[in-house]
């Protein structure tokens, strides 16, 4: 059945950042929305949500489907689900408020704050065998934001660089869904040990480096990462239902998370038996905050207006811009900034390219700003692993519908 919540088209006024004027057409809404409906219905999906505002408006909310077929639930706008990776903005974006205030530099080696990375090596596999040879420079502050570090996520336990991470216990379990067993700081410490993939800043490789990051928030800061995290992001965009520890309170919003058997989805995490009912010692800040489709509705809405959010500014316009720029080398995979995919597209009424910038997780959630016009989009369900197909497809509907003037 479909349930769209809030549909609302709106001329909009130029924001105090120096936005045009953004219109998104109701063409695109609709078909957004029948397209989500359509979907489901059809069983491509399980359902969804998808969240859009323009200049600080909202414009469009519309959810669809079930997370568990078992016990009959829907999705609802207070749903809390895992987000994984799209935990890797966040993380950042609380790191740089720590840059704000002159705890680091981006090009500090990371040695400087975790001593065990002074002595890191980079794996070299030939014939089946891993050596290891001396980095021509140290990790830094910036190949951790940047994911250009040369860490990866687990490969094959059977691989050469697969044996050096189980061997540490650095892997994830229940079909990739849940963390390590250990804290942060002692999986950093244990990440020193594993050979890089890659020469440091040599080229983009997914995986464990904002982990790390997550440990030297807790040392810059003086605090857990939940505690600082809460008091320089969460809290001041009041994002309430956002955290690494889901309360009892508030157990019954939680979500069942699906996979494919097949040409059919089941439940693969129940939503009052999964691990994330206990909570996890490992606080990862890659991949661990579960989150409200409104909660991170209010961090993309922050991204998308430079910084700013009804008055509270979490980082300054500057630093986002800096935070935008890709920081991988031509050739080295992607175009990646420090936290976030960088992208570009052109809008009718636009005289340039305009900069896109998200990122997505494995449950299949994703996000996407447009600053310069003020634009976020938030797409949220729960299956693994990721494909990223109807995200995607819903943002190309959308983005079509755009006119700057």
């Amino acid at each position: 059945m479909k349930k769209i919540l809030n549909i609302t088209l709106l001329l909009l006024l130029a924001t105090t950042c120096a936005q045009a004027d953004t219109y998104l057409s109701d063409d695109a809404i609709t078909a957004a929305t029948d397209e989500l409906a359509r979907a489901t219905e059809a069983g491509e999906i399980e359902g969804g949500m998808l969240l859009v505002h323009v200049q600080g408006k909202q414009v469009l909310l519309a959810i669809e489907g079930q997370h568990d077929f078992e016990d009959n639930l829907e999705f609802k706008q207070d749903s809390l689900l895992r987000i994984y990776s799209m935990t890797k903005p966040i993380t950042s974006v609380v790191a740089m408020t720590l840059w704000e205030q002159g705890k680091f530099k981006l090009d500090d080696p990371v040695s400087k704050y975790i001593p065990s990375f002074g002595d890191v090596k980079v794996g070299v596999v030939a014939n089946g065998q891993l050596t290891r040879v001396q980095p021509k420079r140290e990790i830094t502050v910036r190949d951790l934001l940047s994911h250009t570090s040369g860490y990866s996520y687990s490969p094959a336990p059977g691989t050469p660089f697969g044996k050096e991470y189980y061997q540490r216990g650095m892997f994830y379990t229940h079909n990739g869904m849940y963390p390590p067993k250990m804290s942060i700081r002692q999986a950093a410490d244990l990440l020193a040990q594993i050979p890089l993939h890659h020469q440091p800043g040599e080229k983009w490789t997914y995986g464990l480096s904002v982990d790390i990051l997550a440990a030297l928030i807790e040392i810059w800061s003086g605090d857990p990462l939940q505690k600082y995290m809460n008091r320089s992001l969460l809290k001041p965009l009041d994002m309430r239902d956002t955290s690494f520890d889901i309360p009892r309170s508030k157990l019954d919003r939680f979500v069942s998370c699906l996979t494919w058997e097949g040409d059919r989805q089941v439940v693969i995490d129940k939503w009052n038996s999964s691990g994330y009912c206990d909570g996890f010692q490992f606080h990862g800040g890659g991949s661990g905050l579960v989150s409200t489709i409104d909660d991170y509705g209010q961090f993309a809405q922050m991204l998308a207006n430079w910084g700013e959010l009804s008055g509270t500014r979490i980082l300054k316009q500057t630093t986002l811009e800096k935070m935008f720029k890709n920081q991988v080398p031509e050739g080295g995979g992607r175009s990646f900034g420090l936290g976030f995919a960088v992208e570009s597209s052109k809008f009718p009424g636009a005289d340039k390219l305009l900069g896109e910038f998200g990122w997505g997780g494995y449950a299949n959630t994703e996000f996407r700003v447009i600053p310069e016009a003020g634009v976020s989009m938030v797409f949220m369900r729960q299956t693994v692993p990721s494909n990223h197909r109807m995200s995607r497809k819903l943002f190309t509907i959308l983005k079509s519908g755009i006119t700057i003037e």
